[in-house]
C-alpha cells in the first residue's frame, strides 16, 4: 500500500525525511502496512526510519528531495 507524508508525497524505502516535531533528517528503512486501512496506514505509527529506534506515523513525516 502506497504511504504519504504530510505534504501528501508519496514516501519510499530509501528516501531522506524529516520528522516534522523535531526538524531530525533520516532515511525510511520500511514500512509495515499490511492488513491496514488507508487511514490507519497513514495516521498509525507504521514507518520504521534507519537511526530510530521508535516507529513514526508517515503524518509525523516530511519527504525531502
Amino acid at each position: 500500500m502506497k504511504i504519504y507524508d504530510r505534504n501528501r508525497n508519496a514516501l519510499t524505502a530509501g528516501q531522506r525525511v524529516m520528522i516534522a516535531a523535531t526538524g531530525a533528517v533520516d532515511f525510511l528503512k520500511e514500512a509495515h502496512t499490511d492488513n491496514l486501512t488507508p487511514y490507519q496506514a497513514e495516521h498509525q505509527k507504521c514507518v520504521l526510519l534507519a537511526n530510530s529506534r521508535e516507529p513514526y506515523a508517515p503524518i509525523e513525516l516530511i519527504r525531502l528531495g
